[in-house]
């Protein structure tokens, strides 16, 4: 139990120091004023389809409140949502020679693949169009389609608010949706790639290789994590410990006490079952050597009389 109350209390501390450390960036990352921003947005609407420029407004104004809910720098994560789709513009063909000059994705990727490309290769060249963009904005752009092992918080807001945006629709959207703010960021960007990765599965399409490493990675982190809260809760904390361990003594005593007695019910079901069925044995047995009985006895000759009742005896 002393194990559990110090993990408790380790984690809570790991919390809270990540939060700090979450609101010193957002502190130190100078936001993009309203008129850089501006011109972003009308760069990006003169670059891409309607229906592309309306897909990342959502995206950046889904990211935005993302950030706002879970302690991320919302600035950042705006302008990563905005620009995160900037190459779509580009053909496939496109996409797979700027690529190659990059270096940014293998032969099989680039033929199999070519969904992916856009978010490698905007995250390599955006900072020539736009120099003041950050090297966590350029990354969360990058990451956006397949992931990665070790996720930032805006990269995972990032992530979520592109699956998630008002123009979305598909089966499992609503519970994600519904589950923002209710579970942590991590829980919430497993459930959105495990969402985006069957469905790529459901509609035999190719997974790009690294996406199966971060969902195994993703797998063992939850695993980890739900672990470590279920130790949390169950720990109580200063003058409780005591009364909490009695509390939850004396529940597992109950539990084990109404254990026993089903068990013991159990049995005297079982046991009058057995009895029931040897009776209906014994009285089975009984009326088939009855009827055995009867039907080994001579059957008596019929005695013939007269009508004043006297009785025939027949002439030898």
């Amino acid at each position: 139990m002393q194990g559990a109350i110090d993990m408790a209390k380790a984690k809570s501390k790991k919390k809270e120091k990540k939060l700090k450390k979450r609101q010193e960036r957002c502190e130190q990352v100078a936001a993009i004023s309203p008129d850089r921003f501006d011109e972003m947005r009308q760069a990006l609407q003169a670059r891409v389809k309607a229906s592309r420029y309306r897909h990342s407004l959502g995206v950046s104004q889904t990211a935005e409140q993302l950030a706002r809910i879970y302690g991320v720098n919302q600035s950042e994560a705006a302008v990563a949502g905005l620009l995160h789709d900037w190459d779509k513009s580009l053909t496939g063909d496109e996409l797979k020679r700027k690529a190659k000059k990059l270096k940014l994705a293998g032969k099989e990727v680039r033929e199999h693949a070519t969904g992916v490309l856009h978010s490698w290769t905007a995250a390599a060249t955006l900072r020539d169009e736009f120099p003041e963009l950050s090297d966590a904005v350029l990354q969360a752009i990058g990451r956006h389609t397949c992931g990665a092992v070790g996720m930032s918080d805006l990269d995972m807001v990032v992530f979520v608010a592109d699956i998630i945006e008002p123009g979305r629709d598909f089966p499992d959207i609503e519970g994600l949706r519904a589950a923002v703010g209710e579970v942590c960021l991590e829980e919430l960007f497993y459930r959105t790639y495990k969402a985006n990765f069957m469905y790529l599965l459901s509609a035999d399409m190719v997974v790009a290789p690294p996406s199966l490493d971060v969902y195994n990675s993703l797998v063992v982190e939850r695993k980890e994590r739900l672990e470590a809260e279920r130790a949390a809760c169950d720990a109580p904390a200063g003058d409780e410990a005591s009364e909490a361990q009695l509390l939850a003594v004396e529940i597992a005593r109950r539990e084990q006490l109404a254990r026993e007695a089903e068990q013991q019910m159990a049995l005297a079901r079982k046991a009058a079952e057995e009895r029931e069925r040897v009776r209906e044995e014994k009285r089975a047995k009984m009326q088939a050597e009855a009827a055995e009985a009867r039907a080994k006895q001579p059957e008596k000759s019929k005695v013939e009389r007269t009508p004043n009742g006297a009785r025939i005896i027949p002439i030898q």
